[in-house]
This record gives structure tokens, sequence and C-alpha cells, in this order.
């Protein structure tokens, strides 16, 4: 639908076939790392919608429509159901205090074609569009949430909010192609056009663009309203190249043109059907740990669970309230997310540098204090990171593991009341360790510039005392990013007990 409307802009303003098709290329690429089974696909597509119903009205008065204002009034309910679908209405209600002020600079300085009663229609409409957007259940919070520093705890370790640049840089992230390849378009779109292009469209581009090089997330909207714009700008400076070429020459680069476009088609359904990755389907299996929800359910494991916070809202969608989650991505307490950071973390003190002698590590006295009788895993986190504590337990007497599969891990306490399902499903340490290395190394082949899922791997195979196949593994975790000077102690602390060995 995202397409379909960024499409259906360019084709009102006329934009040229193959300017069009380069744009949506741009758009499907960037689009296809933003979907996934989230609230966030509604902003995805109510941010261009905003978008095309105030160009509508622009559009209208530049053709002298009568009631050209009446589109304006799509805004209320759209911003009125969009601020009770997901958080990112701010985004929509950024674009409308854009239109306010470039508009009325515009207005100001005599280069706008509004009459008075447009002019009234406008900012009435678009106020009252900003006002439905606080018609939600958390009205004026969401802003609080959004722009307070004293919240920044809720973004600080989430991948989206980490710049596009670093993430590249730290290699955890490729490069954003996407991005780059627009912004590039944008700055040769401004050198050429620069006075002819809408201050409107000026301000737009530059804030999304800003926002989109600080936090990966906004990347998304940045294409989206880029393409839309850039597409119209794109297609006056064509037609004005094409216009003083020769009909022989125009007709040859249009032939060159349609076989590029045919051979892009063709290569890319032929790509999608070798790998099968285009398809509409339930989130059943690299997302989401059905089968280990199914297993707790089967068994009805009892007592309190800590589970990985991105499992859950699945997780309480199927279980509760027989079964209440210790934390989901919502971060409804600061404090519960520190301390399930500790757990997971195996952080034994946050008081000395080292845990003083007798003393029991922190997140040990965490999982008595909460009375934690299992424990839901991801086998990697989004980074390519497998939970400091999932190593600590593997080989832990107090704790078993009892399930296990590709997307996620369950140990269970040690303890009488639950040596029936022990003895049931007991699994060995060695199948823990061979879990994170099959997911680790698949990976590793799949992300081949980031070193996280190498150095998972080393992590995995120091703990399983097989100290080559450590020191194999962090050195080509090096190599892919040279950098690491933790990477490097490990390799000298592995090289230097291999030698000890020998000796």
């Amino acid at each position: 639908m995202t397409i379909l409307l960024v499409l259906w802009r360019l084709k009102k303003w006329n934009v040229n076939f193959y300017v069009s098709f380069v744009l949506i290329f741009l758009v499907y690429f960037q689009i296809t790392s933003a979907v996934g089974e989230r609230p966030v696909l509604f902003t995805i597509l109510f941010t261009p919608l905003i978008f095309i119903i105030l160009e509508e009205f622009k559009d209208r008065v530049a053709v002298q429509k009568e009631k050209s204002w009446a589109v304006l009034f799509f805004l209320f309910p759209v911003m009125l159901l969009w601020s009770n679908l997901h958080g990112g209405f701010i985004i929509g209600n950024f674009i409308i205090l854009v239109y306010m002020l470039c508009e009325g600079i515009k207005i100001g300085l005599k280069k706008a074609t509004y009459n008075k009663r447009e002019i009234i229609v406008f900012y009435i409409a678009l106020s009252l569009a900003f006002l439905a957007s606080c018609i939600n259940p958390t009205g004026w919070e969401a802003f609080s949430v959004a722009f307070s520093p004293k919240y920044s705890i809720l973004t600080s370790g989430i991948q989206e909010y980490h710049s596009p640049i670093s993430a590249y840089i730290s290699r955890v992230s490729p490069f954003p192609y996407g991005y780059a390849a627009m912004t590039f378009i944008f700055l040769f779109i401004l050198i050429l056009r620069n006075k002819k292009l809408d201050l409107t469209h000026v301000a737009l581009l530059v804030g999304f663009c800003v926002m989109a090089a600080t936090a990966g997330r906004f990347v998304i909207y940045y294409i989206l309203i880029a393409a839309m714009i850039i597409g119209k700008e794109t297609d006056i400076l064509s037609r004005d190249l094409f216009d003083r070429l020769s009909n022989n020459l125009r007709n040859r680069m249009e032939y060159a043109f349609a076989i590029v476009a045919l051979l892009s088609s063709v290569i890319f359904f032929a790509s999608i059907y070798k790998t099968r990755e285009l398809k509409l389907d339930i989130a059943r299996w690299h997302t989401t740990p059905v089968s280990a929800v199914d297993f707790i359910e089967k068994n009805r494991l009892q007592g309190n669970m800590l589970n990985e916070a991105g499992y859950g809202g699945y997780i309480t969608w199927r279980l509760y309230p027989w079964k209440r989650t210790f934390i989901d991505t919502r971060w409804l307490s600061a404090t519960t997310q520190a301390e399930h950071l500790w757990m997971m973390n195996a952080v034994e003190t946050i008081v000395n540098k080292e845990l003083p002698e007798g003393k029991t590590p922190l997140w040990k006295r965490l999982l008595d204090h909460y009375n934690i009788n299992f424990i839901l895993f991801d086998i990697l986190d989004v980074y390519g990171t497998v939970p400091r504590l999932l190593l600590k337990l593997a080989d832990n007497e107090n704790w078993v593991p009892i399930y296990g599969d590709h997307v996620a891990i369950i140990f269970i306490r040690d303890i009488p009341q639950n040596h029936e399902i022990i003895a049931k499903y007991r699994l060995s340490k060695d199948y823990v360790y061979d879990v994170i290395v099959f997911v680790a190394s698949y990976k590793a082949t799949i992300y081949k510039s980031n070193p996280k899922y190498l150095i998972t791997l080393g992590k995995t195979f120091y703990e399983m005392g097989k100290l080559r196949d450590a020191l194999t593994a962090y050195k080509y975790a090096l190599k892919r990013h040279p950098k690491d000077l933790d990477v490097k102690e490990m390799i000298a602390k592995i090289e230097g007990e291999i030698e000890s060995i020998k000796k």
C-alpha cells in the first residue's frame, strides 16, 4: 500500500516512467528492511499519506479548483486513527508543522497563490488535525516521551535509534545504500534547481535527512518523502535535458532505458523465485518463539518467568493471563529494564570493579529475588551477541536446559518441583553450545560485514574448551573489524593459553 501511494503521487505529477522506476526501486529496497509484525507499519503507511493530502491541496490551489480546501479535512480522521495505532504519529505532526511554517513564510513573502479563504481553512484544518492526534489514551504524553531527556533510557539500547552511519562503521549493519543514494540525488537536485525548489519541500527533505542520519529507524520516512519530491524535480530536469536532444538520440535512450528496466524486473523476480524471500505469511519461524511458547503451554511450566524483551509481546498474546512476562519492549519501568539487563548480561556487581570474594553475583541475587523458575532466552540479539547469562547457565548445576531450537532456549531451576519435567526433557550443555554455534555460523555467512556473530562463535568455542576453534573465529572477526581492541585482547589471551598447553 505504501509503495502504491508513492507511485500514485508520482503519476499525479506525471513523472516520467523511468524516473519513477528508479525511485520506486529505492523505496522497495529500503522498505524490505523495515517490515515486521509491528505497529510501526502504520506509521510507514501514513507518513506519505499525510504528505500526499497536503500536496493534493496545493495542486488544487495551483489550478484554482473550486473547493480545493475540502481535501484538507481528510487530515483529521487520518491523524485521529494514526495516534491510536502507533506513537510514530508525531512524524505526521512534524510534517503538518513544517507546512504551517513554510507555507506561512511563502504567504508572507507573497510567493503563494492562496486566497484569503484558503489560508483560513488551511490553518484551521491543520490545527484540527494536530489536536486530533492528541485524542488518544496518553494525550500529550507521547511528546514528552519523544523529546524529554529523562526518557532517553528507552532508546539507548535500541538498534534502530543508532546512526546508520555509525552502525556501518562499527560493522553491525551494512552500508546504508538507500539513504546514501537518496541523499546524493537530493544534493544534486539542490545544486541544479536551488532557488526553483519549493521551500516546504526543502525543509521536509533537510529535516528527514538529518533525522535519518541520527537514527536508522527514520531512514524509511526520509526515503518515502524524498522519492516523491525528488521524483518531481528529477522529472523537470530530465524533460529539459530530453528537449535539447535530437529525436533520434532521444529514441535510442528510450529504448536503452526500456531494456534496462525490463532486465532489472526479470532479474528481480528470478532472484525472488530462487530465494523465496517475498512471501506473505504469519511470523512463525524466524522472529517469534512459537515452538518454545507451545512447549511452555503444553507442559504448564509453573512459577515466574524471565524472558527476552523482544519476545514479551508475543508471549503475552499467547499466554496471558495464565502466564505473565517479566518484561516487553514497551519498557514500562526503568528499574525493571535495568535489572533485566543486569540479569541477561550476567552482571556480577555494579558497585565494585570485581565481585568481592564470598559475595553472591548480582544476577543470581536478582533471579532469587524475583523467584524466577524458568528463563526463555533468544539465541542471539539483533547485533549477533549471545546473552552472557545463557553461556553462564549452560555450565551451571542449578539450572537445566529443557528446550532448544534455532529461535529460543528454555532453562529451568533444578529444584524438587521441577524434577519430573527435567527427567523428561533434560538437554546436555553441549546441545546448548551446538545450537549457538549453528545459529551464529549461519548468521555469520548471511551478514558478512558484522563481526559480532564471529565473536559469539569465539566466546562459545572458548566456553567449550575448543581453543583453536575459538582462535579461528576471533581472527575472522578481526578481519571484519581490524580496530576491535577486545578481539585483539582475546586473540592474545587464547594464543597464550595454547602455548602454555604445548609447554
